[in-house]
């Protein structure tokens, strides 16, 4: 069974950083899997793209990246993304890879943790209109989360440990290999 983990929460909460470690500590302990940025999936100028709906492309592109890897035998995918609406988010990842079981962790930070990850990631024009849209992510992610979903604080907290921890909930202490 395919077995899929979705990284979600705010910009500069940690994802691409955390999948990463994810990826190096599965890596080490020679466990297969993929890493897809779903960021990479829909990064076009015009956006949305004409005549689609706005996870569309995301479906499309991810289903064809997903044949191939699954074609050379792959069974663990980490996806990560902000998806502040998760529950829309899940049903085009779930159309893209059927019959996967999918883990969510949504990442989440302090407010000035936040700020100062994005100050010092974003250096280019678009800097201040990303800080926006994260304390907007950020705010907009403060409901209750969705049952099933695992919230994980990165505030304070090194990378590994916190890859870790979502590694702990991805694979719920089984074989990693099997």
């Amino acid at each position: 069974m395919t077995k899929i983990l979705v990284l979600c929460g705010a910009a500069g909460v940690g994802k691409s950083t955390t999948a990463y470690e994810v990826s190096h500590q599965l890596g080490h302990a020679d466990v297969p899997h993929a890493l897809i940025d779903t960021d990479q999936l829909d990064q076009v100028h015009p956006w949305p793209p004409p005549g689609l709906a706005p996870s569309e492309l995301s479906r499309r592109n991810l289903a064809a990246v997903w044949a191939n890897l699954a074609e050379v035998g792959h069974t663990r995918l980490i996806l990560t993304g902000v998806f502040v609406a998760l529950e829309r988010e899940l049903a085009w990842i779930a159309d893209a890879v059927p019959g996967a079981g999918i883990t969510s962790v949504r990442l989440t930070a302090d407010t000035p943790s936040l700020e100062e990850r994005v100050r010092r990631r974003e250096i280019g024009s678009g800097a201040a209109d990303q800080l926006t849209r994260t304390l907007r992510q950020h705010a907009a992610l403060r409901r209750p989360e969705a049952p099933g979903v695992t919230v994980i604080d990165t505030t304070g907290r090194s990378v590994s440990a916190v890859a870790s921890e979502v590694i702990g909930v991805w694979l719920d202490g089984a074989d990693a290999r099997g």
